[in-house]
Parts: structure tokens; C-alpha cells; sequence
């Protein structure tokens, strides 16, 4: 959308898509101090586009708000506009959560909300941001898939299906239970937050169970255990020892595989268009299933999920955790009638494609508003605050 010069932090620089942009590594403590290279690309740039993750929300950690607002506080010192890019929100149920929600985002120059739920939740706030409406950013251009992936899940794939003629469906579990409203986020606490999570955890390992092996016994599905952070970037958020819990259920079943792959986002994506049905917990693994066309089901533990499949015409998916756990079998009901629904993954390709085109000119507008007036007059130059999924 722009020949500006593009400076982006993340983890690793294969995040980057192949366009001239220069990665730049976290700084300490979730990049409040830069490293020198990420200083010097702010004092050069115009713009910051917030595309992180924002954690405006106080079911997880009122230091996550605490933490955003001082790392805002210092990109305005430097002259800063700041743009959230596609964000969500909520829920805010305290005082002080809603009162550093309000300091964060009067901070930013422009907020793209990503659904009316948040949009409708940051509004109430009556921050000094410019609000504008779109949808999350995974409906963007450059989420592709390729066509000759080579890491092993896809061997591991044509090999299954040699016996298994069931529809191919993906399962994503995570640890949910660490939203509890405390100040210190969970990576901080693991132990205690772990504690209180344990009999919830439990009863929804034995319903991911049961549900499993419905879908093998009743359907013949082919089922692949997929986390949806890489191994080794987020040790406390890997969802990897929930699945592993799974796959031990499974141990002598060869059509429940547990995907270990370290793979790029590409063939990741090329991954998930290849199922019939994503079952998720996290919201992106449903939400990276919509952008490909594929059947999602999206087990809500939070007000965001339940928020933005409404927004795109699919709430009848979006189907509450602790229900799922108290009745596994009503969500194995929901994925065969899914599954069923033949012209459902037309309908989805309909959603995503308008939900495309709705964010290029809602970013374009954003773009535009945070531009304008932009200190220097030569070229701008953005520097982006990214993560991984």
C-alpha cells in the first residue's frame, strides 16, 4: 500500500512477507526498551502501526494495560502517531481496567476496530482516538498458500489418508484458564494461575476426548492436533502440552496426529486450507481457517470471539467454552451438520473476500488520517509492532 520505507519488530525475520521492510528484534521487557537499532528506527519514523495484539481487557492482567500505556507514552514523546491496526477489546468490567483502557487509546491517533463489539466497547470510553470500523487483520492480502509445502505434516497427511477417507478436521486447545483478572499477567505466576487451573483444564481435556473420538469412531475423521504458536517463541503460551494430552489419548490411533512441525507462515496457511473443519480454541486458528474458505467452529472463552463471528454473519459458530466442556456432544453435533453444509464454504469465501476488500479501505483511511500532518516533510517512514500468532 506504500513505497515508504517499512522497519517491523518480531520474532523471527521469516515473519516478514517478501517485501522491502527491515526486521528488528524485541527489545527487554516486551520491547518497552528497544534494542539500539529499534531506537534509531524511531527516531527516524512518522508512524507506529500497532498490529501486536492490544490486551485492552481486564479478565487478563491489568500490567498488560499498564505496560501498553507507558510503551505509548514513549512513542508519543518521540512524536509518534500511533494507528492500532485491526484490533479487539474487551471485556472491561472494572473501573480501573476501563480507566486504562481510556489512557491507552488516547494515546493513539487512530483505532481500527476490528468488530462492533469493540467497537462499540471503545466508543463507550470516549478516548480522544479516531475510531474506525474493520475486521481483523488476518483479512488482509498476503495470506497465501503455497503449492509444493515440504515439511513433514504434509507426508504425514498423504499417509493417513492411504486408510482414512473421513473428512480431514483440525483441533486446537489452549490454556484459557489464565484469564482471571489479576494484576500480573499469567507468564509471571505460571504456578498459581496453573493451580486454580487445573480441574477446569482436566474437565476440558476429557471433553476434547470425547469429542475426538466421536469424530474417528461415528466419521472416520482424520483429526490433526495444531497449536498455534511455533516452537520454542512463547514457552508459557505453546499449546503444544495440551495437545500432546490429546495425542496420548490417541497414542495407537495413526489417523489423530499431533502436528510438531516448526513450519513458516505459508506453508502453515497451506496447512489449514486443506481441512474440512477447524475446531479452535484460540480465535485465530478459526479465523485463519475462514480466510482460506474452511468450515470453523470457535469455542469462546471470551467475549472477543463470540464479538467478531458476529460481526461476520457466522455467531451460529461460535459456541461457549464451559458448554463445550459440560456437553462435548452438542459441539460434535454442531461440526457434523457443518460438515454437511456443502455450499458453507461458498458462503465463507463470500464473507472473506468482502471482508478483504473492507480493511484495505478502512487501513487506507486509517493510513490517510495518521499520515496527515505527520512530523518531517520528506518521506514518512512506519515502523510496525508485529508478532506471531
Amino acid at each position: 500500500m506504500t513505497q515508504r520505507p517499512v522497519d517491523v519488530f518480531c520474532s523471527r525475520q521469516r515473519h516478514l512477507p517478501p517485501i522491502p521492510a527491515t526486521s528488528i528484534p524485541y527489545g527487554r521487557v516486551y520491547n518497552l526498551f528497544p534494542p539500539l537499532s529499534g531506537w534509531r528506527s524511531l527516531a527516524k519514523a512518522d508512524v507506529v502501526l500497532w498490529t501486536g495484539g492490544l490486551d485492552l481487557q481486564d479478565d487478563s492482567s491489568l500490567a498488560k494495560l499498564c505496560h501498553t500505556w507507558l510503551v505509548f507514552f514513549i512513542y508519543r514523546l518521540l512524536g509518534l502517531k500511533i494507528v492500532c491496526v485491526c484490533q479487539g477489546a474487551g471485556p472491561l468490567e472494572s473501573p480501573i481496567g476501563r480507566f486504562l483502557a481510556r489512557a491507552v487509546l488516547s494515546q493513539a491517533a487512530v483505532f481500527m476496530a476490528r468488530d462492533k463489539g469493540t467497537f462499540d466497547l471503545v466508543t463507550s470510553l470516549r478516548s480522544r482516538a479516531r475510531l474506525v470500523r474493520s475486521h481483523d487483520g488476518i483479512f488482509l492480502p498476503g495470506f497465501e498458500p503455497v503449492e509444493h509445502p515440504t515439511s513433514k505434516v504434509f507426508a504425514d497427511l498423504e499417509k493417513m489418508s492411504e486408510e482414512h477417507r473421513g473428512p480431514l478436521i483440525a483441533i486446537n486447545m489452549r490454556l484459557w484458564f489464565h484469564f482471571t483478572g489479576g494484576f500480573l499477567p499469567y507468564q509471571f505466576a505460571k504456578a498459581s494461575f496453573r493451580e486454580r487451573a487445573d480441574e477446569r483444564m482436566s474437565a476440558f481435556v476429557d471433553a476434547f476426548v470425547r469429542l475426538i473420538g466421536r469424530l474417528r469412531t461415528e466419521m472416520d475423521a482424520r483429526v490433526v492436533l495444531v497449536s498455534m504458536y511455533e516452537p520454542g517463541i512463547e514457552e508459557w503460551e505453546d499449546d503444544a502440552m495440551w495437545l500432546g494430552q490429546l495425542k496420548t489419548s490417541f497414542a495407537d490411533d495413526p489417523a489423530v496426529l499431533l502436528c510438531e512441525d516448526d513450519l513458516s507462515i505459508p506453508e502453515f496457511i497451506t496447512l489449514m486450507k486443506r481441512f474440512d473443519l477447524v475446531i479452535g480454541t484460540r480465535l485465530h486458528s478459526t479465523l485463519t481457517a475462514l480466510r482460506q474458505g474452511v468450515r470453523a467452529i470457535h469455542l469462546s472463552y471470551t467475549i472477543k470471539g463470540r464479538d467478531i463471528f458476529d460481526s461476520l454473519g457466522l455467531a451460529e459458530f461460535a459456541f461457549d467454552l464451559n458448554s463445550f466442556i459440560e456437553a462435548p456432544d452438542q459441539v460434535f453435533e454442531l461440526a457434523r451438520t457443518t460438515i454437511d453444509k456443502k455450499d458453507l464454504p461458498a458462503r465463507i469465501a463470500g464473507i472473506t473476500a468482502n471482508a478483504i476488500v473492507e480493511n484495505l479501505q478502512a487501513l487506507d483511511q486509517a493510513l490517510v488520517e495518521a499520515c496527515t500532518g505527520a512530523r518531517g516533510s520528506g518521506r514518512q517512514r512506519s515502523a510496525s509492532n508485529s508478532r506471531s500468532s
